[in-house]
């Protein structure tokens, strides 16, 4: 468990000369006028709602707000910055907010507050330079939405390294930006165990510093961008990477171009940008969501040639089905509340029966975590309980148009399934990956950012039938999902010689696809009426021997997660980068790790595993695609692609893939 936590918040999911440096208050000049997106432009009705107001007090495509010092053993500095371009409305759950000192899980064998807790509270101070709220730091309190804890999308962090901040690097040579992924931010370039303020990591782990401090002790001077959402729109973070790359250029007015590392996610906040987003086509003119993403698109800078070296590290170039595929990752997600990282990842369900709840959800006060709270807590323990379903969204569908179509509120929902009204929260429980409509009637999902990345790859990576128990090892779905459902569903308390239930259907691939496609390929269980229940909650059939047929889990499907995501890796995939781009190198795992996520890359116990134990090899290895229009020229001068005996977890964290990306620097130098 210990070496799990740490790497999920590893992870769902790189000395000589001086100069002056600009005042960190004033804003960059413009660049070229048509790296300016068109923010005046109108917007039809029905999006506008969608988007934050344009800021008026600058005109320039961000402006530095102001500055943060963290403690002498963290980052040099921290700037918080602020883009004028228009940026899609970022929405917060409990889950994917920010966290201060005061928010960090805390037990003797998690003690995160003390090696991670002054790391999220600088983050939070950090963004507060804009909201002055004291709410920031005191115990107890909320921060309004928007707030330090929850910042507007136009926000970004930028971090200097200390030798960075203290102009102690070579300010001559190209400079690092590094973009963090998935329940990231960008203290997992300089800490990724944590820090304690005393050189302690967390768990004992071997590895202190970071990316940060390896490239620095090279002479290079290095900067870190952390979104507001981990979770957020990306279209939004490329802008800030965009803008990001011309502050870092500011900072060094006698260099040309900015190098750019980008790990797991957070290669779709670079690619966008440097495929010239705004020039993308093919989008409908008709459904919602796609509209939407043009109009995001759009807002996007032009690529003007600022970047040298572009690495992405293991990023889903070509998508992400993870979550789909995996029932065991999702109920984990829902039912987690000790496990924080993992249970601040969305799930592709919109209910499911609470009977999959007991022993994955607590239901004891020292567990309890302000921003990964079970809604498995106190359910499916006793058999009247065991078919009610927790909604984790209203939504049922898409319209004619592809708005979403509700035909209750998710309260409705969850109190006539007998939750009790006091016991429910909005934010609490809108964690399906589609998000919800709100009280007001508008759509909100904490998790925009992966239904962007959402595309279905069982073309290439079929899912195959594991339910022999060779694959009980390796895959764990067959060593602790469906296991359990079994045991849950066989066992009898008033005839232990007689069955309660079964499922439907001996294949665990149906399962498995249910969320891919939940009309054609629904997951059910058998199971029969306990003898003091009068009815069968959420009963669709009855076999024979009149065991009722109970739906396990559902949702809305592949499909439409990938249109809700306004086919953002369809789009993305018919773009090369801009050819001006100086080098790609791409960098990914090739080894699942010890405990890997993803499995279904494997179609036999000896074959070689085609992922990086969480994204395929056909997402992450992806040169292919992203030198598309290049010529076969430039492709063998400037295109390099290698894989390393590393799983996603460790591919931003570990000395030997540093070493490969400064030995690239330097032989661009």
């Amino acid at each position: 468990m210990r070496s799990t936590w740490t790497l999920s918040l590893t992870a769902a999911a790189l000395l000589a000369g001086c100069g002056a440096e600009p005042p960190a208050e004033a804003p960059a000049a413009p660049e070229t006028p048509e790296s300016v997106a068109t923010a005046e432009a109108p917007l039809d009705a029905d999006l506008a709602p969608y988007f934050d107001a344009i800021p008026t007090n600058f005109t320039t495509n961000y402006r530095v707000v102001g500055t943060y010092t963290p403690p002498s053993w963290s980052w040099g500095q921290i700037e918080l910055l602020e883009g004028r371009q228009r940026f899609r409305s970022e929405y917060y759950n409990p889950r994917t907010l920010k966290l201060r000192d005061q928010d960090t899980f805390q037990s003797s064998d998690y003690p995160l507050k003390t090696y991670f807790g002054s790391l999220n509270q600088q983050l939070v101070n950090a963004f507060n330079v804009y909201y002055g709220n004291s709410c920031a730091t005191t115990a107890g309190a909320t921060c309004p939405t928007p707030g330090p804890t929850k910042p507007e999308a136009r926000f970004v962090l930028l971090h200097k390294g200390r030798a960075t901040a203290a102009r102690t690097c070579n300010v001559n040579l190209t400079p690092t930006l590094l973009v963090h992924g998935a329940i990231q931010d960008a203290n997992v370039w300089m800490f990724p165990n944590g820090n304690n303020g005393s050189g302690g990591t967390y768990g004992g782990a071997a590895q202190l510093t970071g990316m940060v401090q390896d490239l620095e002790s090279k002479g290079r001077c290095v900067y870190a961008v952390t979104f507001g959402s981990f979770h957020g729109d990306n279209f939004n973070h490329a802008i800030h990477v965009a803008n990001a790359v011309q502050r870092v250029k500011a900072l060094h007015p006698g260099v040309a171009r900015v190098d750019v590392v980008a790990w797991s996610k957070g290669v779709l906040a670079v690619d966008p940008w440097l495929a010239n987003a705004a020039t993308w086509g093919g989008f409908s003119t008709t459904r919602f969501f796609e509209r939407l993403a043009k109009e995001q698109a759009s807002q996007v800078p032009a690529y003007d040639d600022s970047v040298r070296v572009y690495v992405p590290l293991s990023g889903p170039h070509k998508g992400i089905d993870l979550n789909f595929r995996h029932p065991i990752h999702t109920l984990t997600i829902a039912s987690t509340a000790s496990n924080a990282p993992v249970g601040r990842g969305p799930m592709p369900w919109t209910y499911f029966s609470a009977f999959q709840c007991v022993t994955f959800g607590y239901s004891v006060p020292w567990f309890n975590n302000p921003y990964a709270e079970s809604v498995c807590k106190d359910s499916g323990g006793v058999w009247t309980d065991y078919f009610r379903r927790i909604y984790l969204s209203n939504i049922t569908g898409l319209s004619s148009t592809g708005t979403p179509v509700s035909s209750s509120t998710l309260l409705t929902l969850n109190t006539s399934q007998g939750l009790s009204a006091s016991s429910f929260k909005f934010d609490d429980y809108n964690m399906s990956l589609f998000g919800a409509v709100n009280d007001s009637g508008k759509y909100v999902t904490a998790y925009p950012g992966q239904l962007q990345a959402a595309y279905d790859l069982r073309g290439t990576y079929p899912i195959p039938d594991r339910s022999a128990s060779a694959w009980d090892n390796i895959d764990p779905d067959e060593n602790r999902y469906f296991p359990w459902l079994d045991t849950k569903l066989i066992y009898n308390p008033y005839n232990p010689f007689f069955a309660a239930g079964y499922m439907e259907s001996s294949d665990h691939r149906v399962c498995r696809t249910t969320a891919f496609d939940p009309v054609g390929s629904p997951c059910f269980a058998y199971h029969a009426q306990p003898l003091y229940e009068t009815t069968d909650r959420n009963v669709e059939a009855y076999d024979s021997l009149g065991y009722g047929k109970y739906r396990i889990m559902h949702g809305l499907g592949m499909a439409a997660a990938m249109e809700m995501g306004g086919k953002f890796i369809t789009r993305l995939a018919e773009h090369g980068l801009d050819s001006r781009l100086k080098s790609l190198y791409v960098l990914y795992g090739t080894t699942g790790g010890s405990q890997p996520f993803e499995t279904d890359g494997m179609t036999s116990t000896t074959s070689a595993l085609r992922s990086d134990g969480v994204l395929f090899e056909a997402s992450i290895a992806a040169m292919t695609q992203l030198t598309q229009g290049w010529t076969s020229t430039k492709k063998t001068a400037d295109a390099k692609q290698e894989g390393m005996a590393y799983d996603h977890l460790s591919m931003g964290i570990t000395p030997a893939v540093w070493n490969k990306i400064s030995a690239h620097f330097v032989s661009r130098d």
